[in-house]
């Protein structure tokens, strides 16, 4: 395990971080943190739990809907799934979203901050329209330096790799994709990958043990939008005859309380 003194939080915003991220040890790839997080004009974030999905309910935007999957294998390789449906009851306009991993790789062997990153086999997308990532960022995961977590609030990586191989240190990486609108009712589904063969994404490597990773992400909105359920026929014959009903019972009252009126009267 990492250094509990390596690991102390400079902030309030970084230390519920890992209870909402998925976490898994096992093999020589290590996952400390493996988050996605989420960036809209109507989510109005202002800290980075605001942001994070996690692999529950939305903690930040009532009726944003999560189903999660983990597909990853004993040794950590495999796919993880978010599946994102705006219930909310209005569109998200400007949506980001962002797949964060923070993985060691032997770490029993030879620590965690002897490695590097590479985009050596990236491939970036264009926009909302293909699925790719479009923005990436390799850093120190925040915890010594490293700008990693605050560009993840700002929902703006910074296509840079701070830890090149003469660098060597934490890694972490992150993949960013334009979503763009998500309408009432549309879902989003992301799906990232950790592999041992090339996939397009951003490596991870051990120059000790000579292991490397990759780390790649697909993101897409779905092409049915779920509408809102219209009333029923039946439900509708039902509404107009307890509407009838409740006019009737009105002159009936009135003309009850007339006569006790008169009575009174008399």
């Amino acid at each position: 395990m990492k250094s509990l003194n390596r690991r102390i939080l400079t902030s309030v915003a970084l230390a519920g971080l890992c209870l909402a991220s998925f976490s898994a040890k096992a093999g020589p790839i290590d996952i400390f943190e493996f988050s996605v997080f989420m960036n809209s004009t109507e989510t109005g974030a202002t800290s980075l739990q605001d942001t994070q999905i996690g692999i529950g309910p939305s903690n930040f935007t009532p009726g944003l809907d999560i189903v999660f999957s983990n597909g990853l294998n004993a040794d950590n390789v495999g796919t993880l799934n978010w599946t994102l449906t705006n219930n909310i009851g209005g569109d998200l306009t400007n949506v980001s979203l962002f797949g964060f991993l923070d993985a060691e790789i032997d770490e029993p062997i030879n620590t965690f901050f002897n490695e590097y990153g590479t985009t050596a086999d990236l491939i970036l997308g264009g926009g909302s329209g293909d699925g790719l990532a479009d923005s990436f960022e390799i850093d120190e995961p925040g915890f010594v330096f490293g700008d990693i977590y605050i560009n993840l609030l700002m929902g703006v990586l910074d296509n840079t790799n701070a830890i090149q191989p003469a660098l060597a240190d934490d890694v972490s990486l992150a993949l960013g994709f334009d979503i763009g609108t998500l309408l009432a009712g549309q879902s989003l589904t992301a799906t990232f990958e950790i592999s041992l063969i090339a996939n397009g994404g951003l490596g991870h490597v051990d120059p000790n043990s000579g292991f490397q990773f990759w780390y790649n992400g697909f993101a897409e909105r779905s092409t049915v939008v779920t509408p809102v359920p219209a009333p029923s026929t039946p439900s509708l014959m039902l509404l107009g005859g307890l509407i009838l009903l409740a006019g009737r019972r009105v002159p009936r009252a009135r003309a009850a309380t007339a006569d006790m009126q008169s009575s009174i009267v008399s």
